[in-house]
């Protein structure tokens, strides 16, 4: 039995949301600053429960191994359907549960009919962000460019590593 379910998010998951939200850690590489309060983190959420791709491309990453409490550790999703971004909870670091989250999420992606046009899955990553592009690479995505002073975040300008992952070929 999988000890991570993929599902829609939903608005009783704040609590576990706003604890890897508002970790400096989590949010280093993130694209805004941790969240400061539960009401930025409740703003987010409503946003993506309430969004076209919650349970189809954008997920709540649960942990429910035999004998414990479900818990959302994490999300995983494709912005505008095609861009990849991902968040785990700092106690799950280090564990397997991304490249177990990654491997259910890319199964069940190629093999969705809503998604036979979609050829590619994009990454924008921090080039610092070693964890995040070991993890990409793993499942075969390539870099495709490098951008200086692409993004202008919480901690300043960041460069940008471009990576893409191509349908594989049944």
């Amino acid at each position: 039995m999988p000890r991570l379910k993929l599902r829609a998010a939903t608005m009783n998951d704040l609590q576990d949301f706003h604890e890897f939200f508002s970790d400096d850690e989590v949010m280093r590489y993130w694209s805004t600053a941790p969240h400061s309060n539960l009401h930025q983190t409740e703003k987010y959420l409503r946003s993506m429960v309430d969004g076209k791709y919650n349970g189809r491309c954008d997920f709540a990453i649960e942990y429910a191994p035999p004998s414990t409490t479900p818990k959302v550790i994490s999300k995983i999703s494709l912005f505008d359907g095609h861009e990849i971004g991902i968040i785990l909870a700092r106690p799950f670091w280090g564990k397997g549960c991304m490249k177990e989250a990654m491997t259910e999420f890319l199964h069940d992606f190629w093999h969705r009919e809503d998604m036979e046009a979609q050829n590619e899955i994009v990454a924008d990553v921090d080039p610092r962000n070693n964890a995040c592009i070991g993890l990409l690479k793993r499942f075969r995505f390539t870099e495709t460019g490098y951008r200086k002073r692409a993004w202008e975040t919480h901690l300043g300008w960041c460069d940008s590593l471009d990576l893409k992952l191509e349908r594989p070929k049944e």
